[in-house]
């Protein structure tokens, strides 16, 4: 972190010397792990173990924050009778179907709950990833002493025995005494009074079984109270300075802004399939119609009305995985004809780049958008194969087009950071020469491609045709107005086009537009929040009216965690929001995660919208995903390690159960 976000790091610093302790636990001894109060040398690919190691610690030693995790996770839930562990079923969970090689996940569910089809009864496969999302589940049965044998904690608690201290030195290659070390001190840094917060990067994300570290980490967190609070939570230090934004909007292929999911062509057949498989029962992704009919009012204008399905059918359906390496095998293969390259260098950039250029040398045509001529850009004449004579340049027949792009100094746009805030940044000075943004470029060859297919009768036209791109042209080098664009993603009501102010305020029925729900409200009163830039000494810590966060300009999500189940701060030190008797509403530093005027006690309603109430919302076992009631190694890909865990009837080859814990997601 020192070296690759040192910005960020320097609040790091400054906490150190106000006397938090820094672990770093990383492979290599880096400046980060020079100014660390403890350095652990963890083997490579091994922090399920160590992680799990912690939650181990963490139950036997019962140091968990009892009150909050009886009242604000699941971990007093009830799961059903069917339900068996890997001991149980050696190394499998119950459910697993040899033949299709998934889970039927129907004994992982609430005890008494019936899942509907949405919730996860629909057939899963890699070729085609189901809905993110489903109805939402909730317990009907509950034992707050946390002893029933069935209940999600004692689950946890058997699941996470194996993970011990001495596994810990065998897998991960740290000795007990320094794992030990590490799990006294977060322990000791936890509680009502104090704190600890995780911070993560591409050492997690990179690995096949990412994802299971970082729900790892999210149940240590849950156990230690650590979510939702002020100095704890669970941070990814993104690469780029918009790398967040990107996700937002997105650049993903299995997602639409504001991460609405790309409708699946077997089952999301039309608007109302779609709506019916993703939305949820309750809280904000109740309101799920809102968000994507706003959306498609946004790109398709007059053109989208109820009679059409406001252009629903317009959206790409995808068919199976699309995702970057299987799009360059089939480059490869020779099933892609062009291809867009803005801001990237797959040809030495990317994991297996004799692949990529070997995918590259496949394409008809090829768009390279960057400040200077890139190897992918140039790999005809100068890739390894090229320089070594394997490869000949005139046997090579992908036409490149290469378009140099403008420096962030040169064009007005927003950045979103790790905390999901945006900051606008403003133009400095003209790009040189031929060099244009990302908005120049996009326009302007949408308006080429409009006009080409203009009186097109051909349906498979008719998307591009129908879509409303009218944006205001500035100046000689007909230059987009960023803010204009900015203006769409918030969104307004139709037909008068009045900025919205909340994500609260879109409506189903096509009176609304918005081009991505979490971020309606960054131009509030037609005001560019993001641009916002109120100094320190003018307002609290929180500092709430610098730049703008989603969703709703909240810099913490699930922050109604941060007062007990009384409303009151767990203590002084640590207050964030809090409930007011005299107002009969939730006030404090931020802007609540709950409905505002909800007492608290108040248990959340069903179907509701805004059901933000922290109670049993983090799950450390989500009974309607694959990813449901705890974790286990899984072997990363092309990883032939040995298995010390297979003694204890964990089986690496079959798919892991993993925790539904999304720390920042909506």
């Amino acid at each position: 972190m020192a070296e690759c976000h040192p910005v960020g790091f320097q609040w790091v610093m400054k906490a150190k010397r106000r006397g938090a302790t820094i672990i770093h636990v990383d492979p290599r001894f880096t400046r980060t792990s020079a100014v660390a109060d403890i350095h652990v040398p963890i083997r490579a690919g091994s922090d399920i173990a160590f992680l799990g190691a912690l939650v181990n610690y963490i139950i036997s030693n019962d140091c968990r924050f009892r009150e909050y995790v009886v009242n604000y996770t699941n971990a007093s839930a009830l799961i059903s009778e069917d339900f068996q562990d890997t001991e149980d079923l050696d190394g499998l969970f119950s459910g697993w179907d040899p033949e299709k090689g998934q889970y039927d996940p129907k004994s992982w569910q609430y005890r008494g709950v019936e899942v509907s089809p949405a919730a996860g009864h629909r057939e899963m496969f890699s070729g085609e990833p189901r809905s993110e999302r489903g109805a939402g589940i909730a317990a009907e049965e509950h034992d707050p002493t946390l002893t029933d044998p069935k209940c999600v904690f004692q689950i946890v608690k058997r699941h996470y025995a194996r993970y011990t201290p001495e596994v810990v030195q065998e897998v991960c290659g740290v000795a007990p005494e320094l794992f030990l070390k590490v799990a006294r001190a977060l322990c000791d840094n936890s509680g009502p009074e104090r704190t600890g917060a995780f911070c993560y990067a591409v050492g997690w994300t990179q690995h096949t079984v990412g994802v299971q570290f970082i729900r790892t980490a999210a149940i240590v967190q849950l156990l230690l109270g650590n979510i939702g609070r002020p100095g704890g939570g669970i941070m990814a230090l993104r690469g780029h300075s918009s790398i967040q934004g990107s996700t937002d909007i997105p650049t993903l292929y299995n997602m639409l802004p504001g991460y609405l999911p790309m409708p699946k062509a077997s089952y999301d057949i039309d608007l109302a399939k779609y709506i019916e498989f993703n939305k949820s029962a309750s809280g904000w992704w109740s309101e799920f119609p809102k968000y994507i009919v706003s959306l498609l009012k946004a790109w398709y204008g007059n053109n989208a009305s109820a009679a059409n399905d406001y252009c629903y059918h317009y959206l790409p359906h995808i068919s199976g995985d699309h995702s970057h390496m299987v799009t360059v095998a089939a480059m490869a293969d020779g099933l892609v004809k062009g291809y867009f390259v803005m801001g990237e260098n797959p040809a030495v950039g990317s994991m297996n780049a004799s692949l990529q250029r070997k995918g590259l040398r496949k394409l008809e045509w090829l768009v390279v958008r960057d400040f200077a001529p890139t190897e992918t850009a140039e790999f005809w004449r100068s890739a390894p194969e090229v320089v070594a004579g394997d490869v000949k340049p005139e046997e090579i027949a992908t036409e490149v087009f290469f378009f140099p792009c403008s420096a962030h100094t040169e064009k007005d746009g927003s950045f979103t950071n790790t905390q999901r805030l945006l900051q606008w940044h403003h133009k400095a000075i003209e790009p040189p020469g031929d060099c244009r943004s990302e908005l120049h470029f996009v326009y302007h060859l949408g308006k080429r491609l409009k006009e080409l297919y203009r009186d097109s009768l051909d349906a498979k036209d008719h998307p591009i045709r129908d879509l409303a791109w009218n944006y205001r042209e500035l100046g000689e080098m007909q230059e987009l107005d960023a803010e204009e664009v900015l203006a769409e993603i918030n969104g307004h009501s139709l037909p008068d086009e009045k900025p919205l102010s909340a994500y609260t305020e879109l409506k189903d029925d096509g009176s609304t537009a918005c081009g991505c729900w979490i971020y309606c409200g960054c131009r509030k009163d037609g005001v560019n929040q993001a641009a916002r830039r109120k100094p320190k000494d003018e307002q609290d810590w929180v500092a709430l009216e610098w730049g703008w966060a989603w969703p709703a300009n909240r810099r913490m999500l699930y922050n109604r965690a941060s007062a007990d189940p009384d409303g009151n701060p767990w203590s002084q030190r640590k207050k964030y929001v809090w409930w007011d008797p005299e107002e009969k509403k939730w006030t404090g530093y931020d802007n609540p995660d709950c409905i505002a005027t909800r007492p608290p006690g108040l248990p959340p309603s069903r179907g509701g919208p805004g059901d933000r109430y922290p109670l049993r919302h983090r799950s450390v076992h989500h009974a309607g995903r694959r990813e449901g009631v705890a974790l286990r190694p899984e072997r990363p890909i092309g990883r032939p390690a040995s298995d010390p865990l297979r003694a204890a009837g964990v089986g690496l080859e079959e798919p892991a159960l993993r925790a539904a814990v999304q720390p920042g997601a909506p």
